[in-house]
């Protein structure tokens, strides 16, 4: 293994780990304020008591617009557990996208925003999420 090539994996790894980190502090933050907050222990908060660590990372993000009133709590719990689910059931796996896990949730994320101005078909969702995927490749 030439010197290049063993900084490009150096790298890359590096950059894994801060990802990792960053999505753990994200994740540990969630459930900090879900914890800490008594408005978050009703029965209508129960929900998020389910939720894995990928849940509660797009849990954080779509806060925001619940906070902004653009979701409802119907809404939230509703968008959260279909992005987590599209996540699962859409990405492939990172040895096939090759994508650090922070842009895996990119991806999710800009479909998300998509969907928020458009409706789209189960189909157009998958070819929307390779697509982003194709264009995170080459951008990086």
């Amino acid at each position: 293994m030439t010197s290049s090539s063993k900084i490009k994996t150096n790298d890359f790894e590096t950059f894994n780990i801060e990802d990792e980190i960053e999505f753990s502090q994200v994740v540990s933050d969630g459930r900090r304020l879900l914890e800490s907050k008594a408005e978050y222990h009703t029965e209508e908060w129960a929900w998020t008591a389910e939720l894995d660590d990928g849940g509660i990372f797009i849990f954080c993000y779509l806060l925001y617009d619940f906070k902004q009133k653009i979701l409802s709590l119907h809404r939230l719990k509703e968008s959260v557990y279909t992005l987590n689910l599209l996540r699962h059931k859409m990405l492939p796996s990172h040895e096939k996208t090759g994508l650090p896990l922070l842009e895996e949730f990119q991806v999710i994320f800009t479909l998300y925003e998509r969907l928020k101005h458009e409706e789209m078909s189960w189909e157009d969702c998958e070819q929307y999420i390779m697509e982003q995927i194709s264009t995170h490749r080459r951008t990086n």
